[in-house]
């Protein structure tokens, strides 16, 4: 099953993701970890949250997997000569996964079922890899409360964009409010809810968002996909990405997204009943 990415691997995009971290990233998750746990980070990326995983199972062993082949190359150099312990990266999908069932103690996705046209699927199959009692944990943005100041007409196109594209893909922007409902479709019977928020609201983290979005308006998957579809030409882009640059050098820029986490069990049936 082809799925697309829609940001890419661009380096406007690969320098946030490196950003990320367990600790930032997968706080909600961490406390629940077993020791000694096997791990599966679904949609991987450039691998710094995967390491972090990693540091907190040892000496279990931590899997992460991603879609692109360049990515995981990235992933690999970016650990390499860290004491990781049991850390691997690979090629991978997880519709299609090579993993036997009951497989892992813990799986975890960050950022990934918003670009899935079928999540709850996805999120069944990830259930089918965890062993009884295994947990997972997944974070979502929701672009629809997304608020940022001063107002701006080039980052509301953006947005307005953003929303084309991922629906054209089959994606859902607004992933994080259908969470629960995709985890139930999934057949998980407990799931423990929260919310987060990233924002930018001093001048080096405005400045910084502001150029990294523009950036992936003219130079990522984003713009070039915004071309090929027809929804934007290449002048627009470059007005839409002037419009960020000028928002992030704002005295009083702020921008502010908001994130649905969910962790949830797969718990072992009674017989006759189901999860």
């Amino acid at each position: 099953m082809a799925e697309t990415y829609l940001h890419g691997h661009h380096d406007s995009v690969l320098r946030s993701h490196r950003w990320r971290t367990a600790e930032n990233s997968a706080g909600y998750l961490l406390a629940h970890l077993p020791p000694d746990a096997q791990v599966l980070d679904v949609g991987c990326g450039p691998g710094t949250i995967t390491a972090g995983l990693a540091r907190r199972v040892a000496p279990g062993e931590t899997i992460g997997i991603d879609l692109s082949p360049g990515v995981i190359e990235t992933a690999k150099a970016l650990v390499k000569g860290e004491s990781t312990h049991r850390l691997s990266f690979e090629v991978g999908n997880v519709y299609q996964p090579r993993f036997a069932a009951d497989s892992f103690d813990a799986i975890f996705a960050h950022q990934v079922l918003q670009h899935l046209a079928r999540p709850s699927e996805a999120l069944l199959r990830m259930r089918a890899l965890l062993a009884s009692g295994g947990v997972i944990g997944v974070r979502e943005v929701d672009w629809g409360g997304t608020t940022f100041y001063p107002d701006n007409p080039g980052m509301r196109r953006f947005l307005e964009l953003y929303y084309e594209l991922a629906r054209r893909n089959g994606g859902e922007p607004n992933a994080g409010r259908h969470l629960r409902r995709w985890f139930r479709e999934a057949g998980f019977a407990e799931t423990r809810v929260s919310t987060s928020t990233t924002c930018y609201a001093d001048a080096a983290a405005t400045r910084a968002w502001g150029e990294t979005y523009a950036e992936r308006t003219l130079h990522s998957n984003i713009g070039d996909k915004a071309v090929e579809y027809g929804l934007a030409t290449p002048r627009e882009l470059a007005s839409i990405a002037a419009g960020w640059r000028a928002w992030g050098k704002h005295p009083d820029a702020f921008f502010c997204l908001s994130h649905t986490e969910v962790v949830a069990w797969k718990r072992q049936r009674r017989e006759g009943a189901a999860d």
